[in-house]
């Protein structure tokens, strides 16, 4: 943990009253949520304070059961996490992370999550923005039996920025579903959203994301974007984009589209001397690399490329 940054565990009993504070406020009526609360065996909770730029944490999280967490940036403040899951999550992991950002303060989240063949995997993610806050989430995620990733962000106030991006590369009979919910209450507050999928075998991707810009929250500024490239004619996506929007004064878009690659594209790289498979991987990489390339930082990027060239190799794997 870099200096000046705070780490807790959860299950100690004499927690500091930061955590008392904040623990559990941003909990909707959601049974995967509320079980992470109640039942979590294992807990943390992360504060960076008033002006510390604190630098990377990485978490890695193995095993299964119900797990908490709490990521506090004060006034600010900045920091960068890693989250990396292990695949070895048993019948259920089910992961609730409470994020509260105070004005001025900069949070940047990587979550990655391997292939975890078999297992049920589930992560609920609450986050309040307050003031000019601002977050930038990147999701990887390669599949499981059942994967879900739940994304609830509140930009509360006046000038909050969200920004969302994520790839799932997906084979056999893996499942993959990113959910996201940003909720403009401010004015003049910016969200944007790119996920990009790449469904082999008999795979299922699934991508809902609303937006919703309350009752005076003029000057928002949102747009969401949702893309599936079917890698075998038996892979299923459904996108699904949504707009609620309850103000006069606001630019919001979304689209989504789900096809092949395109033929003619296939066509000329392999007149060039590539194998068919050279050139669909080629232009996968293209297509994946415009959620991919959001990451700002090199060894981060390069580390999740690592991982869906892995996983391109086992989408592309016939199924019986």
């Amino acid at each position: 943990v870099p200096e000046g940054v705070e780490l807790v565990d959860l299950t100690r009993p004499d927690a500091p009253a930061w955590i008392e504070h904040h623990l559990g406020v941003l909990n909707r009526d959601g049974a995967m949520e509320n079980a992470s609360l109640a039942f979590a065996s294992a807990g943390f909770a992360l504060r960076v304070p008033k002006g510390v730029h604190g630098g990377t944490v990485r978490l890695h999280i193995s095993g299964h059961g119900h797990l908490r967490g709490l990521v506090l940036i004060e006034e600010d403040a900045a920091l960068t996490l890693i989250e990396t899951h292990a695949d070895d999550a048993g019948p259920l992991r089910n992961v609730g992370l409470e994020l509260m950002l105070c004005p001025g303060a900069e949070l940047r989240h990587v979550r990655i999550a391997p292939r975890a063949a078999g297992a049920t995997t589930v992560e609920s993610i609450e986050g309040l923005i307050r003031g000019d806050g601002r977050y930038r989430g990147h999701f990887a995620n390669f599949g499981a039996k059942l994967a879900r990733t739940d994304v609830h962000l509140v930009l509360k106030d006046a000038g909050g920025k969200a920004a969302l991006s994520g790839v799932a590369v997906l084979g056999a009979s893996d499942h993959a579903d990113v959910t996201t919910h940003i909720e403009h209450a401010g004015l003049n507050s910016e969200s944007t959203q790119m996920f990009k999928y790449a469904l082999g075998g008999r795979s299922r991707g699934v991508y809902q994301g609303r937006i919703t810009v309350r009752p005076g929250a003029d000057g928002t500024d949102s747009r969401q974007t949702a893309k599936a490239i079917l890698i075998d004619k038996r892979a299923e996506a459904d996108l699904k984009p949504e707009l609620l929007i309850f103000a006069d004064d606001v630019k919001c878009a979304h689209g989504a589209a789900v096809g092949d690659l395109d033929a003619d594209s296939l066509f000329y790289l392999e007149s060039r001397g590539l194998s068919e498979t050279e050139a669909r991987d080629l232009l996968i990489r293209a297509f994946l690399g415009e959620a991919v390339d959001e990451i700002a930082d090199d060894d981060l990027r390069a580390e999740i490329w690592r991982d869906v060239e892995t996983a391109l190799q086992h989408a592309m794997e016939t199924v019986p």
